[in-house]
């Protein structure tokens, strides 16, 4: 794997064993339509996995990006890529379940402009999280949530907080991405 665009583009991303990371195909789709939307902006990638997500943000010009995985070997990999990117110091990373680690940022006050979602597949984990984030709303206004699921994976089109702007299929993955009302 490697970053795409930006400051960073073309340099390397190390992915633990065992996580399936977005497609590079998918990454780039996915950004070539939120590139103007991630200058100077605080994301969220909530299953960090490699952190390609969170770190392709920062490459094109993210002010900051917080990590969330609850593996241990996954954060390793995280961490690897932010030293060897030098980008630590526009980064945090937690390890915690996504939804203990929703709940400690809406306890903290804290929000984010966009939030990465790219959870397991085929585990309903994308429907968990949009429900979660709905009923503690740490996503700024105006927002993106950027959920990446299966084809074959239930979701929701609107809920109360924010409602589907993209949706776009990929091979056997999906594009969603909602928008704060």
């Amino acid at each position: 794997m490697q970053v795409l665009a930006g400051k960073l583009k073309g340099r390397k991303i190390e992915a633990p064993l065992g996580i399936r990371p977005v497609s590079q195909r998918l990454k780039k789709s996915c950004f070539d339509i939120i590139t103007e939307l991630v200058e100077a902006k605080t994301v969220l990638d909530l299953y960090a996995g490699s952190g390609a997500l969170g770190i392709e943000a920062l490459s094109q010009g993210a002010a900051q990006a917080v990590f969330v995985d609850k593996s241990k070997r996954s954060l390793k990999a995280v961490s690897n890529n932010l030293t060897g990117l030098k980008l630590k110091g526009q980064a945090k990373v937690y390890c915690k379940k996504s939804p203990l680690a929703v709940k400690y940022f809406y306890r903290k006050g804290s929000f984010f402009d966009i939030i990465f979602l790219d959870p397991p597949y085929s585990q309903g984990l994308l429907t968990k999280s949009l429900q979660l984030l709905e009923s503690y709303d740490i996503l700024a206004r105006p927002g993106y949530l950027i959920g990446f699921c299966s084809k074959k994976d239930n979701y929701n089109k609107e809920y109360s907080k924010f409602f589907l702007i993209l949706d776009r299929g990929y091979g056997q993955s999906r594009l969603l991405i909602y928008r704060k009302k």
